[in-house]
């Protein structure tokens, strides 16, 4: 059984065949390299958070679905441009070479 309590599937043949020849050259049966390679997962950092992520993603959607996203608007009417260049300035910024 995995985490959550359902079953897991077993190999398909092909899959099986794969992972006895992998156990035979480090010289381990099937079970016992399947288990050590599952050892060896839990207990990598990148797999832990991937393991915090799956458990976050479905409340971050939760808390995403119930925001009032009207509020959070990016159009570029919503941000007028501080201080426009007349002709002078954008010439005199491309003669130097760099954005005023």
């Amino acid at each position: 059984m995995d985490q959550n309590g359902s079953p897991v599937p077993p190999f398909e043949p092909e899959e099986y065949a794969r992972v006895a020849a992998a156990a035979d050259i480090v010289g381990k049966s099937p079970q016992d390299f399947v288990r050590d390679a599952a050892l060896k997962a839990a207990d990598d950092p990148f797999l832990k958070a991937l393991g915090r992520t799956r458990d976050r993603v479905p409340q971050l959607a939760e808390i995403f679905a119930t925001q009032d996203t009207r509020e959070a608007d990016t159009s570029t009417a919503a941000w007028p441009d501080p201080a426009p260049m007349g002709s002078r300035e954008l010439h005199e910024s491309q003669r130097h070479g760099h954005a005023a």
